[in-house]
């Protein structure tokens, strides 16, 4: 397996969030995450401190298709220490999210904690928008979506049914700002109880989409 080692001095991102980016400039979905992305990472700051070398997070937000695919991309990924995918039918057909799935699961998993098992993974799959459950690849049915608790039934129950994009639309400010700060929590948690051994692909060629052919 072809690997590069992260350049020393810079900083790894707690997490990673995976997203599908529209073909077009703006509007619909896209127009979210950025809000998204900020709010997350003030969170996550916040719990987290200044830690060395640890930026709060990574997002991808000036390249779009086969431009996506850069060094600093790969060292991201290959970094991070809590993968954030977004779930969305449009992330599902995501040749490179499926790649950047890869990218993460393929690093091995070091308990700092007793109370974290051996088969917990730190992939955190966030509803983004409604998926059918038939449609989802076995690689994304095998992990546990993460869920806003423990928190009031309505809420939870608001934020699985709509996803995180929906909540905004709807205008669902309290609900959003509640899934928001559980998962900001949650982030940190992985991160208190467990590292990801780094593990940054030399190029895209060593990656492979996780969601392809992985149905049924």
């Amino acid at each position: 397996m072809s690997t590069v080692d992260s350049p020393v001095g810079v900083p790894a991102p707690l997490f990673f969030l995976s997203y599908s980016r529209p073909h077009r400039a703006a509007g619909g979905p896209f127009d979210y995450v950025p809000q998204f992305f900020e709010d997350l990472s003030v969170h996550v700051s916040e719990l987290v401190g200044p830690e060395p070398g640890v930026d709060p997070g990574f997002m991808d937000s000036t390249m779009s298709g086969g431009q996506r695919w850069t060094p600093e991309l790969l060292r991201a990924a290959g970094t991070c220490q809590v993968f954030v995918p977004l779930l969305s039918s449009a992330l599902l057909g995501s040749d490179w999210c499926g790649r950047e799935w890869h990218a993460f699961s393929r690093r091995r998993v070091l308990s700092r904690s007793p109370g974290f098992s051996a088969h917990e993974t730190a992939i955190v799959p966030v509803n983004w928008s409604p998926t059918h459950e038939t449609d989802l690849p076995k690689v994304v049915r095998d992990i546990q979506r993460f869920s806003p608790t423990p928190m009031p039934a309505d809420v939870v129950g608001k934020y699985e049914r709509e996803g995180v994009y929906g909540l905004l639309t709807l205008r669902l400010e309290n609900e959003y700002r509640a899934v928001v700060w559980r998962l900001a929590q949650r982030i940190v948690a992985i991160h208190r109880a467990c590292r990801i051994e780094p593990l940054v692909p030399a190029g895209v060629g060593e990656l492979r989409n996780l969601f392809a052919g992985g149905r049924g």
